[in-house]
């Protein structure tokens, strides 16, 4: 995307007040596209949008809520550019905790977050797009995708982004609306320091376990999105981009001696 005030992008993101999200709104507007932050958070979210000038507008939105969605979306598609691209971020953290402590209402709860609000923004803004013939559709999905771990709901939910990214794809390919996912490894965001846990998180196993030996910054992240809603990716629908430091790669090395340092 250039720089020059004349990148063609108008993006929404959702769960765009921080971390990732944020990440990606203050890129695009820094590559001179325009956003529409849709976050649960609304003093964030204008807080974010005040500090990127005019070409950001934000709303307060529910991401599970389809009638609160619909109403939002209008509102943002009436005031900014028309809209071609969205990326969905929204999704609360999970604790690690065995199956015989974890409700079914929580699994329930945590899994809709994630899989079912990446649904719903698809379903109305995604397919807005593709009524119009133009546009890219990047998820958030996770390393925990391809590599389960104790979070018995964040993981599924996130393979479930993967498959319905690839889906999705598939359905809008002649539609003219591309649709990708990321999978970030541990990236240090709020989402990785959740305030409840208190304290400071001992990060040094995760580092251990990533062969780039550090953690990812959303900023990182928010590259390889931009790619993918840029006309650089083209050619790119129906794939999921780890961009996790290595970790999928380097799974296999522990019972040889560990990384390379």
């Amino acid at each position: 995307m250039a720089r020059d005030g004349k990148s063609g992008l108008c993006v929404i993101v959702t769960g765009g007040a921080s971390g990732i999200g944020a990440a990606v709104a203050k890129k695009i507007v820094a590559d001179g596209g325009h956003v529409g932050l849709m976050d649960i958070n609304a003093d964030a979210a204008q807080a974010l949008a005040k500090e990127l000038g005019e070409r950001a507008l934000a709303v307060p939105a529910d991401a599970l809520n389809e009638s609160d969605m619909l109403a939002k979306h209008a509102e943002l598609a009436a005031k900014l550019p028309p809209i071609n691209g969205l990326v969905t971020c929204a999704g609360r953290p999970q604790r690690p905790l065995p199956i015989e402590d974890y409700a079914v209402e929580d699994w329930a709860a945590n899994l809709d977050s994630h899989l079912k609000s990446t649904y719903i923004a698809c379903r109305l803004i995604g397919a807005a797009m593709a009524q119009r013939g133009v546009g890219a559709v990047v998820n958030v999905a996770s390393v925990l995708a391809f590599r389960p771990g104790p979070v018995l709901a964040y993981g599924p939910a996130k393979a479930g982004v993967v498959s319905l990214t690839q889906s999705l794809a598939v359905q809008w390919a002649t539609r003219g609306v591309r649709v990708n996912a990321v999978a970030p490894g541990w990236t240090d965001t709020p989402f990785l320091r959740p305030k409840e846990r208190g304290g400071e998180r001992d990060f040094a196993p995760i580092i251990e376990a990533t062969p780039l030996g550090r953690l990812m910054q959303p900023a990182e992240i928010a590259e390889v999105i931009g790619f993918l809603l840029s006309p650089a990716a083209s050619a790119v629908t129906g794939v999921t981009i780890p961009c996790d430091g290595g970790i999928l790669a380097g799974s296999g090395w522990k019972p040889y001696g560990g990384f390379p340092r």
